[in-house]
């Protein structure tokens, strides 16, 4: 078939046609990875995807709960970069997407929510399974779009009853562009994340045959010319991100089908490959929001940096700074001059003394990073309006809670040499740091914590492995356990810091990370720690169908404390709060927030691996084996741990790098 031919669609309803161009528009645009949760209103959709599956085109991921698929969908999209759209049918099932949704913009992660709908005429009507979907994430998604009646979706009840639409009614062209806009605001390097296309569906929502069906999408694939992510022939727009005029999109030039995967040297957006995990990797070359700033080493002088949209634009930041000391968030770079967290409360002490000798610890400058936001001591710097603030932000969200920051920009020139004293003054406040976990974890052999946990964990972590961790107590232990490393990639819902989806996340990095070397004999490792709530909240993650891809080699670690760690450390575990006079019992009920779950038997009815460590040298165990041996699929180890050691043991740690 010639290229631009319309293929013939006279057979097919509407919503059939509409559906098997969206799915080859998607791909066109570099998606590789879809999740698709079962549906009636949704039927065209998912088999359309099922199709490109059948033919090669990409994977398909079947999950039943609409939450977990969404957030599949993010940590495939984290781990690749492309975007991944999550398929469902109407109502109550779009609004289980929210939390992922939520976390996709603010962590600038691209994942399409991709939801069927009754036709708009129908709303407020009372008809089944029928809300107000249309913008339901309001500013929680980065661009909102509908096809309208571009599906053949009718617009009236007499036009629905009527149904004289054919399949060869809709205009292909006019349904690619809403879905190419719709990725290139996903995409948007400076303004991307979560975004939203809603499908008007009228029936008949199947072929009369499955033949029908792959014949229609086979010729679509062929002719493949008109799509709007091949030619960036995008009509009009806003996109959220720009005008889209010839396919810029406020992005640079949209040259040989840029879409789904930012700008990609080369231009071949579809990549023909047969197996879709066999698609490299996108090379970025992107701009940037802001300009250039200088910072002035004659200050003393302290980075912070934290969680990054672009891990290659944040290198290439750190490398710049290398030598400045550096307080890094797990899921930073690794610097050059590392500062350990634990010592940073001796930065706001600003300064020091003994005897005759007296030193500064106070920066006069700080130069932050990306999004830090795990540590009390250092929202407390930032605050400190005598300290000069800039921040270095490879997208428009900058952090800046309290007002204080004097620059902002995207690249740096550094000029100026450190105070004298000033790096072996940072480099004490990081030994403080250090010795004070050291001696907690040593000084209580006879407790199993979760820092305990984190550590050993930490200690188990090899070139290649990926990591994904918890949002709450599991990334802070890891800070201390002297995260980051190199050759270990780390992913954390960090952008908003909810616990939710956090199993399904570290299932879409785990499967992304094999797909990288399919050839390897075997899947490299990826690891996920996390507390027993952040488990729980996610358990229904573990119901993988049989028909399904699982992911292999993934090794669960929970901290099981019963409970709520991380309030422990906060001012509601303060021993003057946690009863009444009566006895009644206040922090343990609702922040404690005790369970009693059999995870063996949990594990059991999922079908996973399980194993159980109650000491630190049991767990060390379990680790090796499973790194020499590792079990195929999911392993989850849960660590038997005690919660009520946490609160003395947070206090050691404060007064040891608390100046006296």
């Amino acid at each position: 078939m010639e290229a631009n031919t319309q293929p013939d669609s006279t057979n097919l309803s509407p919503a059939v046609v509409a559906s098997v161009l969206i799915v080859d528009e998607l791909i066109n645009g570099g998606v590789r990875e879809a999740v698709v949760c079962p549906g009636s209103r949704s039927a065209p959709l998912a088999l359309a995807f099922i199709e490109a599956e059948r033919a090669g085109r990409l994977r398909v991921h079947v999950r039943t709960d609409e939450r977990t698929g969404a957030f599949l969908a993010l940590g495939l999209a984290k781990a690749t970069g492309r975007i991944v759209p999550v398929v469902m049918t109407s109502g109550t099932a779009v609004a289980n997407c929210l939390p992922a949704m939520v976390e996709a913009s603010l962590s600038h992660v691209p994942v399409m929510v991709l939801s069927a709908n009754r036709p708009l005429f129908m709303a407020g009507t009372g008809a089944n399974q029928t809300i107000e979907q249309s913008e339901i994430f309001g500013t929680h998604s980065v661009h909102a779009a509908s096809l309208g009646n571009l599906a053949g979706a009718a617009e009236t009840l007499e036009a629905a009853q009527v149904a004289t639409v054919s399949g060869a009614d809709v205009d292909h062209a006019a349904v690619r562009n809403v879905i190419a806009r719709a990725m290139n605001a996903a995409s948007d390097p400076m303004r991307g994340g979560g975004v939203h296309v809603d499908v008007p569906l009228s029936e008949p929502l199947v072929p009369d045959s499955m033949d029908e069906l792959s014949l229609f999408a086979q010729e679509v694939a062929q002719a493949g010319g008109d799509s709007a992510a091949a030619t960036g022939n995008l009509e009009g727009g806003d996109c959220a991100t720009g005008n889209l005029e010839g396919g810029d999109c406020a992005t640079g030039n949209l040259e040989g089908g840029d879409c789904a995967t930012r700008n990609l040297e080369g231009g071949d957006c579809a990549a023909k490959s047969s197996d879709p995990s066999e698609t490299p990797r996108p090379v970025f070359s992107r701009p940037l929001p802001f300009g250039k700033v200088t910072v002035d080493l004659s200050k003393r002088t302290l980075v912070i940096c934290g969680a990054v949209a672009d891990m290659a634009w944040a290198r290439e930041i750190i490398e710049e700074l290398a030598g400045v000391p550096t307080l890094a968030e797990p899921l930073a770079p690794v610097p050059d001059f590392p500062v350990h967290p634990a010592g940073s409360p001796m930065f706001t002490a600003g300064a020091v003394s003994q005897g005759e000798y007296s030193a500064a610890t106070q920066p006069e400058q700080i130069v932050v990073v990306g999004r830090p936001t795990l540590h009390r001591s250092v929202s407390q710097l930032l605050a400190d309006e005598s300290i000069h603030v800039i921040v270095l932000a490879d997208t428009y969200s900058v952090l800046d809670v309290t007002g204080n920051v004097a620059v902002v920009g995207s690249t740096v020139d550094v000029v100026g040499e450190h105070p004298a004293g000033w790096t072996k003054v940072c480099q004490a406040i990081s030994d403080m740091g250090v010795d004070a976990v050291r001696d907690v974890l040593t000084s209580s052999d006879e407790h199993f914590t979760g820092l305990h946990v984190a550590a050993v964990v930490a200690d188990s972590l090899r070139d290649g492995d990926a990591l994904v961790l918890g949002a709450s107590t599991a990334i802070r232990d890891a800070a201390r356990a002297g995260l980051p490393f190199h050759g270990v990639r780390t992913e954390a819902n960090r952008g908003a810091a909810g616990i939710d989806g956090t199993i399904s996340t570290a299932i879409g990095v785990a499967m992304a990370h094999a797909a990288e070397d399919p050839t390897a004999i075997r899947a490299p490792r990826t690891v996920a720690l996390m507390g027993d709530l952040t488990f729980l909240h996610d358990v229904n993650a573990l119901n993988i169908g049989p028909m399904e891809t699982r992911p292999d080699n993934l090794l669960i670690v929970v901290t099981n404390d019963a409970g709520g760690a991380i309030f422990e450390s906060l001012e509601p575990g303060d021993a003057r709060l946690r009863t009444f006079g009566d006895g009644t019992s206040a922090f343990e009920r609702v922040f404690g927030t005790p369970v009693e779950v059999n995870v063996e038997a949990l594990c059991e009815g999922f079908g996973v691996n399980y194993r159980r460590a109650e000491s630190v040298i049991a767990l060390h165990d379990i680790l090796a084996d499973h790194e020499e041996q590792p079990a195929p699929g999911i392993t989850v180890v849960e660590a038997a741990v005690e919660r009520a050691w946490r609160r003395k043991m947070e206090k050691t740690i404060a007064q040891a790098v608390t100046p006296s």
